[in-house]
């Protein structure tokens, strides 16, 4: 091979080499820029923006969610892009499209923001949509949508832009793994929460202490004869044989949990202020809660998932 050749080789590899490494850099572009999963032109036929994109990340979420950016934060926020639209006829959808740290993120503030109330859609990973609100979910990313009021040209709206921004989103992730681990009879799917901290597990039931509760994840899941079953993940048996010691201990001097006349073994039993009773069984890495209103279902409930 000549050397003229070589250097012909080479120059042709370099070039290929800038090629790719530049489709690369415009894909990612495209994939960091937010604003490009919005509906435009035809995209949500009849419906236009309506002024300017605002786009917020980390800490700024504070100054667009006064006083529930937290809940957010604490599921792992990356960035939010809110975009305005409104057609012929005035009516006027708000559109937000959150970036979240990582799937299970988008999958669990998607759990805290629906009622379990509304009716299952299929966009995304998971939709819900209540009167004139939706939310969805999809890899990475939690899609809400709210229009103004529940006439069928605004919900029309709503369904059109949803459809149109999940076509947008390439990812796809499944559900959390400890979704899975919840007893699947009974359960209304609907009532599934996942969460990641204090916040999130205080929306669901307050137990009055940090100590012992330092879990990684954690789901709750509602069944048909009322059991309430959580589900606390703390990575490792040996880290949930020494936060439930903190727990327990914890429970047993706040004053707002006294230990039921436990009749059933060695089952961990207490009683709330409201009269539930609420029992805790380990299980490897994980500690289950069943609540209910009677000692032997919640002990049953909790037990369940050995």
């Amino acid at each position: 091979m000549t050397g003229s050749r070589r250097r012909g080789i080479a120059v042709m590899a370099l070039m290929g080499g800038l090629i790719l490494s530049g489709a690369w850099a415009v894909a990612r572009v495209v994939q960091d820029d937010l604003r490009a999963l919005l509906p435009a032109g035809g995209d949500a036929w009849g419906w236009v923006k309506d002024g300017d994109p605002q786009e917020f990340a980390g800490e700024d979420l504070y100054t667009y969610i006064n006083g529930g950016a937290e809940i957010y934060q604490e599921y792992g926020f990356r960035r939010v892009v809110v975009q305005d639209y409104e057609n012929a006829a005035g009516k006027s959808v708000s559109l937000e499209i959150f970036e979240m740290e990582t799937p299970a993120a988008a999958f669990g503030i998607f759990t805290f923001k629906r009622s379990g109330q509304g009716k299952s859609i299929a966009v995304g990973a998971g939709a819900e949509l209540e009167d004139y609100y939706l939310n969805f979910w999809k890899g990475r990313f939690l899609v809400t949508l709210t229009g103004f009021d529940e006439t069928p040209a605004t919900v029309e709206g709503i369904l059109a832009m949803a459809g149109a921004v999940d076509g947008k989103i390439g990812e796809k992730a499944g559900k959390p793994d400890l979704v899975a681990a919840l007893p699947a009879e009974g359960l209304r799917p609907q009532s599934v929460k996942y969460f990641k901290g204090l916040l999130g597990l205080n929306n669901i039931y307050p137990l009055y202490t940090a100590r012992g509760l330092t879990f990684k994840e954690a789901a709750r899941g509602l069944y048909a004869d009322g059991e309430t079953l959580i589900l606390l993940d703390y990575g490792s048996a040996e880290a949930r044989h020494d936060a439930w010691l903190e727990l327990r201990t914890g429970l047993e001097g706040s004053g707002r949990f006294e230990p039921a006349k436990n009749y059933l073994g060695d089952a961990v039993i207490f009683q709330d202020g409201k009269g539930q009773f609420v029992a805790f069984a380990e299980v490897g890495r994980r500690l289950a809660v069943g609540i209910h209103s009677t000692l032997e279902w919640a002990w049953t409930t909790a037990a369940r998932v050995r």
